[in-house]
């Protein structure tokens, strides 16, 4: 779960990550689903593709794609470690939401996120 905390410490949730029901986050072509309403039974976004290998896109509900996770070829066979992202958001979508899936899912598979 990902919190926005105001200037007086009060926490709101942003949004949810959930495991597809029957499948580990972990297996390739998995799907990882982002809730930002907390009552809704439904995933507003999801996270589709291989997170480890950076390797994934974020859709909107309707299938557009919302952002471009990944690893720029002439950049990767430079890279000794997988620290590095790329990320290609569309217009018109908040940025720090982007940013803020992709360093918790950073997070809950120990890369290098600490929080």
């Amino acid at each position: 779960k990902g919190y926005a905390f105001d200037y007086e410490g009060s926490k709101k949730l942003v949004f949810t990550l959930k495991e597809p029901p029957s499948s580990s986050c972990l297996v390739r072509n998995s799907s990882i689903r982002i809730s930002t309403e907390t009552t809704a039974r439904s995933s507003n976004f999801e996270v589709k593709g291989y997170f480890l290998d950076k390797d994934c896109i974020i859709v909107d509900p309707s299938g557009n794609i919302v952002a471009q996770i990944g690893v720029k070829k002439e950049i990767k066979d430079l890279m000794e470690s997988k620290d590095l992202y790329h990320i290609v958001v569309k217009p018109g979508i908040d940025q720090a939401f982007i940013v803020g899936v992709i360093a918790t899912l950073d997070y809950i598979y120990g890369e290098s996120t600490r929080c």
